[in-house]
């Protein structure tokens, strides 16, 4: 089944807790009286392509009060709109202004249907009992310290006008802290979240079955920091080219969740955890990095159309980063992969499927590929044509860590490439390398004989396999141990020393 989709525009106004953020993050541009907050909020909403009305803006002696704000926005991705019935700002006396609000923020959006016709959208309600807030500094840089004791969001999607489900969360005792510099098109921002638990509940409905769950995470931790310059752009190329950029990143403690999934063939539950993961995003016109990892993941499904009651799959560790240059240079420049999971476990049922009589070892698998290296791009990646092939250069190549393990057999390996792009010949297109790879494979030929035994590989087959390896391979130190040093030098390629091309 597929949920309800929303328009990402929408977000900027209407995105719930999001909302929040930007309401109350606009005042740190704030000088320090309560009628420069109030302009300085104004003048973003302005900048970012949106609306203000209100029911009235009055002096109530030290404090400013705003009642029936009104920000709204309409383009040709839809419309959207939030409301809140009062918003005070108050001279502390200190050189700061006390920020408080009503306990109730609204919102809703809608937008042309994401497949085929009609419309989607949402609306949705903030509560946020005894949120109070500081703004301080000066007008070049003001900061603002928020206190959420609790904040209930509850979003309804809708389709056509029809309600579609429920989606509902809840934060406890949660923090912000941001900074925001500059005029409001180029608005340096730097801040960060916290949160002693976070509850995310759903029941979704669409036309292929119902969707209910939730998910509980404790310990959230996040900071984020960028210019927002561009952010009113749709197209992410032109908010880098004016400037747009953004580093954040979030870690989380356990987390656990639980849906059930109602569809057109039969229901399925979904169940799992970990103890606590991170994530990381950051881009600029120059590079992006892009990373995340959890630690002792669980997940357990059962029902649908398994062919068997229960399927588990769990891992002690998953990592993924991924950094690269995104604009043209003169020079090259640094770029790094890397992808792992250890420890991977699958239930005894998936291993019947292909083992019934247990002739492999069902211990842990591991894959780790971490490389890292250097590229010329000689024009801007984010101006490339989709589908058109990057025009760049790969210089260099290093291979940190390459380990795959598996029933029993296991291969490692590591190595260092520099490539010659004058010489596009030698290796058939390839600009020609110079270095080497060493590898070691430990219980290759037990795994493989086994292999031979379960009948899932022909004894011809494994036959040609072993002549091949034989022509890469030396027998290593310990028993079924192979090693293997693969070089490219002078414009050849060598096998432990005997020359193959």
């Amino acid at each position: 089944m597929h949920l309800i989709g929303v328009n990402m525009k929408h977000l900027k106004l209407a995105g719930s807790a999001a909302v929040l953020a930007v309401l109350v993050a606009n005042t740190a541009l704030a000088d320090v009286t309560p009628e420069e907050v109030w302009q300085n909020w104004q003048d973003f909403y302005t900048s970012s392509g949106s609306t203000v009305t209100t029911g009235s803006v009055a002096r109530e002696g030290d404090t400013l009060v705003i009642s029936d704000f009104r920000a709204s926005a309409e383009d040709e991705a839809g419309t959207s709109q939030t409301t809140l019935a009062e918003i005070r700002l108050r001279d502390a006396g200190d050189g700061s202004v006390e920020v408080t609000m009503s306990e109730e923020m609204t919102f809703d959006f809608v937008g042309p249907a994401l497949e085929g016709e009609g419309t989607s959208g949402a609306t949705g309600v903030v509560k946020m009992p005894g949120l109070t807030g500081t703004v301080s500094g000066d007008v070049a840089d003001m900061a603002y310290a928020f206190t959420m004791p609790s904040v209930e969001v509850t979003l309804e999607p809708q389709e056509d006008g029809t309600a579609a489900g429920k989606v509902t969360v809840l934060l406890s005792d949660s923090t912000s802290t941001y900074q925001l510099s500059g005029p409001p098109e180029a608005m340096v921002l730097a801040g960060g979240f916290g949160a002693a638990s976070a509850a995310f509940n759903m029941e979704i409905t669409d036309e292929t079955g119902n969707f209910v769950g939730s998910l509980n995470v404790a310990d959230l931790d996040g900071r984020i920091s960028g210019n927002l310059a561009g952010v009113e752009e749709e197209e992410i190329a032109n908010a880098l080219a004016k400037g747009f950029a953004l580093d954040m990143a979030m870690t989380y403690g356990a987390l656990n969740y639980d849906f059930d999934i109602a569809d057109e063939t039969a229901p399925a539950k979904l169940a799992g955890g970990s103890e606590g993961g991170s994530f990381q995003l950051g881009m600029d016109a120059a590079q992006m990095l892009l990373s995340g990892g959890g630690k002792a993941v669980s997940m357990a499904v059962s029902g649908g159309d398994l062919p068997f009651p229960e399927l588990k799959v769990s891992y002690g560790e998953s990592g993924f980063n991924l950094t690269m240059p995104l604009a043209k240079g003169d020079t090259p420049q640094d770029f790094a992969f890397l992808t792992k999971i250890v420890d991977l476990q699958v239930s005894d049922e998936i291993w019947d499927m292909f083992d019934p009589a247990r002739t492999l070892p069902r211990d842990p698998a591991t894959l780790v590929i971490d490389t890292a290296g250097q590229a010329l791009l000689k024009s801007d990646l984010m101006a490339t044509p989709d589908g058109a092939q990057p025009d760049a250069e790969l210089h260099a190549l290093s291979v940190n860590d390459l380990t795959a393990r598996f029933a029993g057999a296991e291969l490692t390996g590591a190595g260092d490439f520099t490539f010659d792009n004058t010489d596009l010949t030698t290796f058939q297109g390839m600009p020609a390398p110079t270095g080497k790879l060493e590898l070691k494979l430990v219980g290759g030929n037990t795994l493989l004989d086994k292999l031979v035994a379960m009948g899932l590989v022909a004894e011809e087959e494994a036959m040609g396999a072993r002549m091949m390896i034989a022509m890469f391979a030396n027998p290593g130190a310990g028993e079924d141990e192979l090693t293997s040093v693969l070089e490219f030098k002078d414009k050849g390629f060598f096998a432990n020393g005997q020359q193959l091309q």
